[in-house]
């Protein structure tokens, strides 16, 4: 396995530990995020089996689209909130969320350079 193949490992497993757990709480907060945590949680695990695949392709793109779409939510629940999750609107500097997006930016920037390594054009 290459180095890029272990840091892409690691940086989903951080991902995913810490939506994991925080999914009793949202789960009680608001359901429906809390069911896409879990989403989150069993698309991080697929797109690390991936990565130890000959597929591995197929991990770095699921983990750049969950990653993205992580990002996504973060920066709702930040600005506008979402139906229901309100609570985190200017809430810009919490730590575990700023530590998850550092996480799910650096996925997003190495799955784009390892699939352009690979020859998958990306635009």
């Amino acid at each position: 396995m290459t180095m890029s193949r272990s840091v892409a490992l690691g940086l989903l497993a951080v991902t995913a530990w810490i939506h994991f757990k925080d999914i009793p709480d949202k789960l009680g907060e608001t359901a429906y995020l809390g069911w896409l945590y879990i989403l989150l949680v069993v698309g991080c695990a697929a797109a690390g089996a991936w990565l130890l695949s000959e597929r591995w392709r197929l991990g770095y793109l699921l983990g750049a689209v969950i990653s993205f779409g992580a990002i996504l939510g973060y920066s709702l629940t930040r600005s506008v909130g979402l139906p229901d999750a309100t609570g985190d609107i200017g809430n810009w500097a919490e730590p575990t969320g700023v530590i998850s997006l550092i996480v799910e930016v650096a996925f997003v920037v190495l799955a784009v350079q390892e699939l352009r390594r690979s020859g998958l054009r990306l635009t």
